[in-house]
């Protein structure tokens, strides 16, 4: 077996996390036939098959789930050295790229940037807003729930939002109020997206509150997979809608439903590799956004 070529390896990291030559060769700018012809050597030097060709993509063997752990890890490390190495120690400037979900960057993270950005003229900040397959070494930092068994990470606590009910005046003055969450099944429900995970945390907990049968929950009324799409709805009166407790939604306008029942919390981290921490404008970031709250 010949070494391993470690300039293969972000490649294959691509092929692997796209699943599909086609779409990694766009991402890396290349002809995917040299891309496969570059896979097939890498692991004809490996003595071993690192994908199975499946009609609609490739799929990792065992084997390949080994090299891609091993690659994440090495691609990690070698970005964080770039990063750190063209980071000028002295001052604080330069590009921060933020991920986090896209209710919490355009409704949390914006509002409370513009003061960040006004001290500190030299820093650039980029945010990606991802609601599924997020990749954390898209970005320096990532504002999200926080990641379990990652000991290289960094996870700092944010704040934590409760899931609580809401619905528009118009809804209450026309369809009532309800008294009780069993109350709830003569109701209007808005929920995310079906039983999918939302980008709060939530699993769609209105539907199962005060039900006695856990196998039959409540139907929605509408479904959206989008906390935006989730609050306009509730606020144009098409029903009651589980949201967490953030400014811009108390402040919206709709009223709290069953104001004594608490539904789940979520806890929001920022996240950082550790290789990071003397990072001096990540720094001041985590300093500053802690002390805003939800």
């Amino acid at each position: 077996m010949r070494p391993l070529d470690l300039s293969k390896l972000r490649p294959f990291y691509m092929v692997a996390r796209e699943g599909s030559m086609t779409k990694a060769a766009a991402k890396l700018n290349v002809s995917q036939p040299s891309l496969s012809v570059l896979i097939g050597d890498l692991e004809y030097n490996l003595k071993t098959q690192l994908f199975e060709r499946l009609p609609a993509g490739v799929r990792l063997t065992a084997q390949g789930e080994r090299l891609y752990a091993f690659a994440e890890k090495m691609l990690e490390q070698t970005d964080n050295f770039e990063k750190n190495f063209h980071e000028k120690e002295e001052e604080a400037e330069g590009e921060i790229k933020i991920i986090t979900t896209p209710f919490v960057g355009a409704e949390w993270l914006v509002p409370h940037l513009t003061d960040f950005l006004k001290k500190h003229p030299k820093i650039n900040i980029r945010i990606l807003l991802r609601s599924e397959n997020i990749n954390l070494q898209e970005g320096d930092i990532a504002i999200l729930t926080p990641v379990p068994q990652q000991p290289h990470l960094i996870q700092q606590h944010l704040f934590t939002v409760q899931v609580r009910l809401f619905a528009s005046l118009s809804y209450i003055k026309k369809y009532g109020t309800p008294q009780t969450p069993q109350d709830l099944d003569n109701h209007h429900l808005i929920t995310y997206k079906g039983n999918h995970y939302s980008p709060y945390g939530s699993i769609n907990w209105v539907l199962n509150l005060g039900n006695t049968d856990r196998n039959l929950p409540r139907k929605s009324y509408f479904e959206i997979d989008s906390l935006h799409g989730m609050l306009r709805s509730a606020i144009q009166g098409l029903g009651i809608v589980e949201l967490p407790n953030y400014s811009i939604i108390l402040d919206s306008g709709l009223i709290e439903v069953l104001p004594a029942v608490k539904g789940p919390e979520t806890p929001i981290y920022f996240i950082f590799p550790k290789t990071r921490k003397s990072s001096k404008k990540i720094n001041l970031l985590l300093e500053y956004l802690s002390k805003r709250g939800k």
